[in-house]
């Protein structure tokens, strides 16, 4: 396992590969900022109560369910305009960037002649908006957002998307790594199959510490 501290050290370490594979949450982009994009969303909706963004963030960091939280609060908990809430944040349209340096990383990588993918789990709907979003598609070669392959139950640390990624790119899993942030669930497939792994020690991730 290599640790890193900056995703761009990552390609320090690239010898005798012939692709990279990243997640995306905390590894490309911040996931916190996907998370405030969602809550600006929510505030829409809520046009007469105050600082419904901060309000909601606050209630995050303190690890309560925000958005139930606010709406109690405000005396607006009606099971309808939750949905509403939820609807809102799933199916945002994110307000979110690669971390700086990314784009050109991955493009530095291309011209390398590196194979690049993606495996990230979530609701498809979601990722699938973070990955255009962040304009991944002409970027990477292939993407697999784990539960289109039938539900949670294919999310990391299933191996099926790493060895689904093997075949498509059609090299040996010695010649891949697997570059994510997440030390309880990214690596554990990968090591398994014996792929290289790089741990992103991601300081300001969602989840970190």
């Amino acid at each position: 396992m290599i640790e890193i501290f900056d995703i761009l050290e990552m390609r320090d370490h690239t010898e005798g590969l012939r692709a990279v594979i990243f997640d995306m949450d905390d590894t490309l982009y911040g996931e916190k900022e996907y998370v405030r994009s969602g809550y600006e969303e929510i505030s829409r909706l809520l046009p007469g109560v105050q600082n419904v963004k901060d309000r909601l963030w606050q209630l995050f960091e303190e690890k309560k369910p925000a958005i139930d939280e606010l709406l109690r609060q405000e005396g607006l908990d009606s099971e309808e305009l939750k949905q509403e809430c939820l609807r809102a944040y799933r199916y945002q349209t994110p307000r979110i960037h690669l971390y700086e340096g990314v784009e050109e990383l991955l493009k530095g990588l291309k011209s390398q002649g590196f194979l690049l993918g993606l495996i990230t789990d979530g609701r498809p709907e979601g990722q699938r908006a973070k990955i255009q979003a962040l304009g991944l598609e002409k970027l990477l070669d292939e993407i697999i957002v784990t539960d289109e392959f039938g539900g949670t139950e294919f999310r990391k640390p299933n191996p099926i998307a790493f060895e689904t990624m093997k075949e498509r790119l059609g090299v040996d899993y010695s010649e891949m790594c697997y570059v994510g942030d997440n030390l309880k669930k990214d690596f554990i497939a990968p090591r398994k199959l014996g792929m290289k792994c790089i741990w992103f020690q991601n300081k300001d991730g969602l989840y970190a510490g």
